[in-house]
């Protein structure tokens, strides 16, 4: 079938779902009889209709030949702000991923250029074929931020699950929720592709890369695509090409265990094996006729974490001292083969630091590796370098599917919001916002098959196709529009700063002094290195949750990004990770805040226990993470320890709550206050807290004092106050 006929089929299906009238509305009939000359006449384009406010200034036409973001219909097809009709109702379906990817192939293929036509569009710059994860993106996510536009990387990140892969048509991406089971997660993919692509020095105003680092982007060379490549006669002209994608994961997180320490009990040849070192099993490639060519899905499991198994026997080690409490070792083997959970054991924390004892191992599905492209009608063309791989990860699932870590960093970095000498402001966050997209580090080259050079340290930026930067100028009248509400493949969305990171770590290899990504450098399983990070106030923001008010005041942490009520389990219904945050009890005659200790908290076993979940904190979007992190900077500052980090720790949240208008504790303080709230509000009650007391029935128990008690309700404009037993008052922020 031609590509012309797989777009008429696209059209002739989404015309009847009101796809027809919407898009005559810029002069262009999807139910032409001639829909490829359709296709190519200029048309009279209306960018005040909702989801083409960013549709490319340049674009005049249904298909622009090898120019997606100029042509209207691939637009309307790929971007996630296209729902709606000229009317303002829903569109009642929505194009498939097939439908898009078939849609991208004849933007490219509908006047396809030779091969040598290319190469003199490249000039001295190096061609070849390079594999690239890509994404049609809203403007405000995009490299040069002036139109919706594709955005490409030499890294892709998947994200482990529990539940088949789910393409939601509208959102045109993949979501983890699972609606009749909240406790399990979807796995999430990562397209990639073949693209021919030229080799060249950063250009901040032609391709980028995304959040153009001076001087050093200028010095370092980028592949930029130029053209896709798909199986056919179409692609190029005078060829018949089929291209191969293939991939490669691994897993040795296990096994790196036990070259990290001494005398685990295990070396080679038996830690070259399963399940030290894991290949299979873990990711496939779509079904192409579902999703189109390139579309790279881990495979779900039953559980996040499993015991691992070795010779048909349940896996176990000498637990090594000094972990940094990175690898699971709370399940100790006795000699007698029977198992004893050391959260039962009061000191469990001392006693895995210790190690010495015979402890079970856990494996995780998460890996790191490469997509490569094989295409024989080209390499035997002579182009100037071989096919140049990505790198792939199948990273650990995203607690904040909705939020990115550029856009956090940008937003954290704007003095009108946060006021600091070097910004992202370090009084934001535990660690500095640093998305994986910024990293300018060398990718495992030992990874089998040699395909990432020492040298090569851009493989996660982020660039778009060569783009005329006059066009910024025009764009400046562009409204705003907004963010894309799925879960991002591209590297922006993962986190960049590692000790280890979130998705994939940083460690040094042979040569000295010469830090790699890997992803063998990660806690063992995962769910360690969630627990720590969860507890320092999500230390990845915008991936990890923040658990810091769930356990008892530590000085090492305060709360950033505060969970509501409901998202640590204290309305009834079940938290994100299985626990319940603090309560007020009666003890020894007086009011405390009861908790469970931190110490004796196990997200490996929450993960066994199938109790980890991204159902709830997963609807919190980008707006209001904004809003949540700010709130809780405000009653930091009511409370007079806004710029003090040490203070901070000092005033646990006790409770807090998205909060609506008839509300009546709400109306109470407005009436009292002589005030009354706009807006979200939100409510939040601190405690000054005293001695922290371990009751002598109950070692995983903490009992916390209280010094004194503040009530708040805060809108994004003001903020009313109740100080013990005071009455509520209007707070004067201006400090």
């Amino acid at each position: 079938m031609t590509l012309i006929s797989d777009v008429q089929l696209a059209c002739s299906r989404l015309a009847q779902h009101g796809w027809h009238s919407l898009l005559l509305q810029h002069g262009l009939d999807i139910t032409a009889l001639d829909l490829q000359q359709e296709l190519s006449k200029p048309l009279h384009i209306d960018r005040t209709i909702k989801g083409f406010e960013d549709y490319s200034h340049s674009g005049v036409r249904g298909i622009e030949a090898g120019k997606p973001a100029e042509s209207l219909l691939y637009h309307a097809f790929a971007s996630p702000n296209v729902i709606t009709t000229a009317q303002g109702t829903q569109l009642t379906a929505f194009p498939s991923a097939l439908e898009i990817e078939q849609l991208l192939n004849f933007v490219y293929g509908v006047n396809p250029p030779s091969l040598e036509t290319l190469r003199v569009y490249a000039g001295t710059a190096p061609l070849a074929i390079v594999v690239f994860a890509y994404e049609y993106r809203p403007r405000p996510e995009t490299v040069h931020q002036c139109q919706a536009d594709l955005c490409f990387s030499r890294t892709g990140v998947a994200r482990v699950g529990t539940a088949p892969v789910l393409y939601d048509a509208a959102r045109r991406g993949f979501l983890p929720f699972v609606d009749t089971a909240t406790q399990q997660m979807r796995v999430t993919p990562a397209r990639y592709g073949a693209y021919l692509a030229m080799q060249k020095k950063g250009a901040r105003e032609c391709f980028g890369p995304m959040n153009f680092q001076t001087p050093s982007d200028a010095d370092l060379d980028f592949w930029v695509p130029i053209h896709k490549l798909f199986n056919g006669k179409e692609c190029l002209l005078g060829l018949d090409l089929t291209v191969h994608l293939d991939n490669y994961q691994i897993n040795e997180k296990i096994r790196q265990v036990h070259t990290r320490f001494n005398n685990t009990g295990w070396q080679e040849p038996d830690i070259l094996n399963y399940p030290f070192v894991i290949t299979e099993g873990l990711c496939h490639w779509a079904e192409p006729t579902d999703f189109g060519m390139g579309l790279l899905v881990p495979d779900d499991k039953e559980r996040l974490v499993e015991l691992a198994y070795y010779q048909e026997r349940p896996l176990s080690f000498t637990m090594p001292s000094g972990t940094g409490g990175l690898v699971h070792g709370r399940h100790r083997v006795h000699d007698d083969g029977s198992i004893e959970d050391l959260n039962n054991v009061e000191g469990v924390d001392a006693i895995v630091k210790q190690g010495g004892y015979r402890a079970l191992h856990y494996q995780d599905a998460m890996a790191d590796g490469w997509v490569h492209a094989r295409c024989p009608q080209l390499e035997s063309c002579g182009l100037d370098k071989d096919s140049v791989a990505a790198y792939s990860i199948i990273g650990a699932p995203d607690f904040f599917p909705l939020c990115g870590q550029r856009e956090l960093k940008v937003w954290s970095s704007d003095p009108d919001i946060f006021p600091c000498p070097t910004p992202p402001c370090p009084e934001v966050w535990h660690t500095r916002v640093n998305p994986l997209s910024d990293v300018r580090f060398p990718i495992n080259p030992t990874l089998v098959g040699s395909h990432f050079a020492d040298e090569d340290r851009t493989a996660t930026a982020i660039v778009s196709l060569p783009f005329d930067a006059s066009m910024a100028v025009t764009a400046q009248a562009v409204p705003e529009v907004g963010l894309a509400q799925r879960q991002s493949y591209l590297p922006d969305f993962a986190s960049g700063v590692f000790g280890p990171g979130w998705e994939v770590g940083r460690g040094l290899i042979d040569k000295p002094f010469t830090n790699v990504l890997n992803g063998y450098m990660l806690a063992s399983p995962f769910t360690e290195d969630a627990r720590i990070c969860a507890a320092l106030g999500s230390y990845w923001p915008g991936v990890a949750p923040d658990s810091t008010r769930t356990f008892e005041p530590r000085s090492i942490a305060s709360t950033v990004i505060p969970l509501t009520d409901t998202e640590i389990g204290l309305t009834g219904e079940t938290s994100w990770d299985g626990l319940t945050g603090p309560v007020l009890v009666d003890y020894d005659g007086r009011q405390v805040v009861q908790y469970q200790s931190y110490e004796y908290s196990d997200y490996t076993g929450a993960a066994l226990a199938g109790q980890l979940s991204s159902a709830i904190t997963g609807q919190v979007g980008t707006q209001q993470y904004h809003q949540r992190v700010l709130a809780m900077r405000r009653a930091y500052h009511a409370v007079g320890a806004g710029t003090d980090k040490a203070l901070r720790t000092l005033w646990p949240v006790l409770s807090f709550s998205l909060v609506q208008s008839a509300d009546e504790g709400l109306q109470a303080a407005q009436q009292q206050a002589g005030h009354f709230l706009e807006g979200e509000v939100m409510y939040f009650f601190l405690y000054k807290h005293g001695a922290i007391i371990t009751p002598s029935d109950n070692f995983k128990r903490r009992y916390v004092e209280i010094e004194a008690r503040v009530q708040l309700y805060v809108s994004q404009t003001a903020l009313l106050i109740k100080q013990d037993e005071t009455l509520w008052r209007l707070l004067d922020e201006s400090f």
